[in-house]
């Protein structure tokens, strides 16, 4: 009896955490949706995790939320094809939108100590320090890369490719803290 509450509870952990991952990222996408809705940009697709579980749509907006909530991505074809100074807005909304939230829960918590809010506080906060990190593909190197070009700095393809791998092994890394 011991070994199946052991499993069960495991289980109840495990979504517990996934649903919590959800909410983080999912609030800080919609950071990015939001602002790229101010500027007139139309998003094409929100993906939060990999692997994915579960497709719908909002809105008519297509959503997909994957099995490995480590990450997530608004996809738009406008996005691309924004000036710099458009893309740092969007992209600094994201992690902007993580800070708002996390305060916000960890002001609830100090009122009300609720340790799933506490943990929605925490995770907000890390998913914050993480996003503001500048190195490719997390949104603090867009918004870096868009005052490097403003100041007549241009980074090259082979450097952002190096970096992309730096950001990449980062996140990963920053992911096993979360």
């Amino acid at each position: 009896m011991s070994a199946l509450l052991f499993i069960a509870l495991s289980l109840l952990s495990l979504v517990t955490l996934w649903a919590l991952l959800v909410v983080i990222l999912t609030i800080h996408e919609y950071g990015h949706l939001h602002m790229m809705s101010k500027l007139g940009i139309r998003a094409d697709k929100v993906v939060v995790g990999s692997w994915p579980i579960l497709k719908f749509k909002v809105r008519g907006l297509p959503v997909e939320v994957g099995a490995l909530p480590l990450w997530g991505f608004v996809k738009s074809q406008g996005y691309e094809s924004a000036n710099s100074s458009r893309r740092a807005a969007i992209a600094a909304a994201g992690p902007l939108m993580s800070l708002v939230t996390g305060i916000l829960f960890w002001m609830i918590n100090d009122v009300h100590p609720i340790w799933l809010v506490g943990l929605l506080a925490k995770g907000s906060f890390v998913l914050f320090a993480t996003n503001v990190i500048p190195l490719p593909p997390l949104d603090g190197w867009t918004v870096l890369e868009h005052f490097l070009q403003r100041h007549g700095f241009k980074v090259g393809t082979r450097t952002k490719t190096y970096l992309l791998g730096l950001g990449l092994a980062s996140a990963l890394i920053a992911c096993y803290f979360v």
